[in-house]
């Protein structure tokens, strides 16, 4: 009897549970609520249906404590896990961040003799293929009703230098924890234990991709001079076919969104096959890249008429949304003619002096002329003073004093300063600064270089990386006054320094650069656009810190810079200053990012008769000197003491003075023994 009614109940129970699974579904946003929602910073919650059904969810749902009792001993430990898996399920394609922003996992363990304690716990993040793992110590509890959770904040992630999170990857959370005595356990959830992981972008790669054609044999009709939208999901292959009439010239403006720059496609030619199967000849091509996007412009001359494809391609691994139109026209000076461009492209000296230039100091190094006269005023002296002297006084309190100063002020400290000012073994200069950064950047774009190494090294401020030095001299012809007493150094090879100029030479310099119908290599082009941000960046950043404490005394300068790894500022596309001097602290180096970064950055490259690169940019209007950290490890050549030059002539004359002095005296005792002993020739 007792068995039948257990069986009449176990539809009804399992109809129950179904249902409150059912009921907390509903509860939880479904379409979009997965990790991307957590880029405002919205916690996501540790949820259980029920004991043995735990979920990460967007939402406090469920049991508000699960529980447990256990019969533990040292000899024979129980070991609980607890795995919560994301639900829904990722379904964007997201960019994990460095760090974890706080986590709090409220954990309590009432044992039968011991009392209220934390047990030892080690908390596992599984983000994809990537594990990060916390261990906790076992700590002990006032009481059992006290709220005194395990807790993380700004904790660096085990990512491997994999940062993408697609679609239906895995995110869970898993809770290790040992029990070696007899007692009860328990998890506090519904909002008393949860993460947070600022997401920094995100993207529902489907529904971007919405306006796809289908492929190469299949190509989607359209009108050539309408606007495309679309996006290249890892190798597809978007094609369009459409009629092209009588035209002098034929344009395409492909328009990329702004990604990650681990996931950007290639960015290659596109192809356009012609009505009789061919492929067109090279375009002339205009690259412009700024914050939001990056716009090209293809430019073919009088192709023939007819129905025409058009295909990019994309690479595995990689996603991007785009928007392309087509424009005929006929001869006339259009978005893609080089007249636009200036021919040159100059760093924009000043850009991050925040002096006055009309109140400039000049500076100069230390010459040779007081060590000069000093050293021959010693040698008159000492030969001098080899005669025999009338007064101990005078030589010892006079001329003895004087002769060390001379030394000290007019041959050992200028000796030290010119010593100081020369060029140590490990320090470079300005030009080795810009060749080294410049080299760097040219290796991480050859094509096959991991992402995360060209995220890495591109983001780098100086190219320097966590754990090198940059060890600096630089020659400075000025320093301007500022408002808090500091002075801002005025770097001469900044005031006329060509970005393109240089850019130009490492591509020359790298090797073969063009392809066979004499357009850039595509090393070359992602090379050139990259480098146009990164060192206009790194100048801006360089110009900015120029800043010392004390009056220069020199014109030559040492910087000694350690670098270590920080948060990089900037769009998830173009990360920078990812590296800081360890002399600056981490919330001095965020204003500091924040405050200089300018508004707009523009790079444009113009692939057309003449290779010309063009880089403009929006100034911050928010930086000033209260964002310039004020402990920078920069060093002005110094030498022994201050005040030299009238230390060594306060010496000359004093061994002047004395030495006069000496010869007016052996005047007067040749004198006075004239008349006393009469013109007797030992005075001849």
């Amino acid at each position: 009897m007792g068995r039948n009614m257990d069986a009449e109940r176990r539809p009804y129970g399992a109809f129950i549970v179904v249902l409150c699974v059912l009921l907390f579904s509903l509860c939880i946003p479904g379409v979009q609520a997965n990790l991307s929602e957590a880029s405002s910073g919205e916690e996501i919650f540790l949820s259980c249906i029920q004991d043995d059904e735990c979920l990460l969810t967007p939402v406090a749902s469920g049991e508000e404590v699960i529980s447990n009792t256990v019969f533990a001993s040292p000899a024979q430990p129980d070991t609980v896990t607890l795995e919560f898996e994301m639900s829904p399920q990722q379904s964007d394609l997201a960019l994990l961040p460095t760090t974890l922003k706080s986590m709090v996992i409220d954990l309590r363990f009432t044992g039968e003799l011991s009392g209220a304690n934390k047990p030892e716990l080690e908390v596992s993040l599984l983000l994809a293929s990537s594990v990060t793992t916390w261990n906790f110590d076992a700590e002990t509890l006032p009481s059992a009703s006290t709220s005194n959770p395990y807790t993380l904040e700004d904790e660096e992630l085990q990512l491997n230098g994999e940062r993408l999170l697609w679609p239906e990857q895995t995110v869970r959370l898993r809770l290790t924890f040992v029990l070696d005595r007899p007692g009860t356990w328990e998890l506090h959830l519904r909002g008393a234990s949860s993460m947070i992981l600022e997401i920094p972008w995100s993207e529902d790669v489907h529904s971007r991709n919405s306006d796809e054609p289908s492929s190469d044999l299949e190509p989607r009709s359209t009108d050539f001079e309408t606007i495309h939208y679309g996006a290249l999901l890892e190798n597809d292959r978007d094609c369009w076919r459409f009629d092209i009439e009588q035209h002098e010239l034929l344009n395409v403006y492909l328009e990329w969104e702004s990604v990650p720059v681990e996931i950007q496609q290639s960015h290659g030619l596109p192809d356009l096959i012609q009505p009789s199967g061919r492929l067109s000849p090279a375009p002339s091509v205009v690259v412009n890249e700024n914050d939001d996007t990056t716009r090209i412009t293809y430019r073919w001359r009088a192709l023939p008429v007819g129905e025409y494809i058009f295909c990019i391609g994309g690479t595995a691994g990689k996603f991007q949304p785009y928007l392309w139109s087509g424009q005929l026209a006929f001869e006339s000076l259009g978005p893609s003619n080089p007249v636009e461009f200036d021919g040159e492209s100059f760093y924009p000296a000043g850009s991050a002096i925040l002096g006055d230039e009309k109140d400039a100091v000049e500076l100069s190094k230390s010459g040779f002329g007081l060590l000069f006269i000093s050293f021959l005023a010693l040698i008159f002296f000492v030969i001098d003073s080899l005669k025999n002297s009338t007064s101990s006084m005078l030589r010892l309190g006079v001329f003895t004093p004087g002769v060390l100063m001379i030394l000290v002020g007019g041959i050992f400290h200028p000796m030290w300063v010119l010593a100081d000012e020369g060029k140590n073994e490990s320090e470079i200069e300005f030009d080795d600064l810009i060749d080294m950064r410049l080299q760097q950047l040219w290796d991480i774009s050859y094509p096959g270089v991991p992402e995360q190494v060209l995220v890495t090294h591109s983001s780098s401020t100086w190219g320097m990386l966590d754990g090198d030095r940059l060890e600096m001299r630089l020659e400075v012809e000025e320093a301007l006054p500022l408002p808090d007493g500091r002075w801002q150094l005025v770097i001469p090879e900044l005031q006329d320094f060509r970005i393109d100029q240089a850019i130009f030479s490492q591509v020359a310099l790298g090797g073969v650069q063009t392809g066979d119908q004499g357009m850039l290599e595509q090393q070359s082009v992602r090379f050139i656009l990259l480098a146009g941000r990164s060192l206009f960046l790194d100048l801006l950043m360089l110009e900015a810190m120029m800043v010392v404490d004390e009056p220069p005394k020199s014109s030559i300068f040492h910087i000694d810079f350690e670098m270590v790894t920080v948060q990089a500022t900037d769009t998830v596309s173009v990360p920078a200053w990812g590296t800081r001097p360890n002399s600056v602290s981490s919330n001095d180096w965020v204003l500091l990012q924040s405050a200089l970064f300018p508004e707009q950055v523009s790079v444009s490259l113009c692939d057309c008769d003449f290779d010309l690169l063009d880089v403009r940019f929006i100034p911050s209007p928010g930086f000033d000197i209260a964002d310039v950290p004020q402990i920078l490890d920069i060093e002005n050549a110094s030498g022994l003491i201050p005040f030299s030059s009238p230390v060594a002539l306060l010496g000359m004359a004093m061994c002047a003075f004395a030495s006069r002095s000496e010869s007016h005296r052996r005047k007067r005792a040749e004198a006075l023994a004239r008349s006393l002993f009469g013109d007797d020739s030992k005075w001849k």
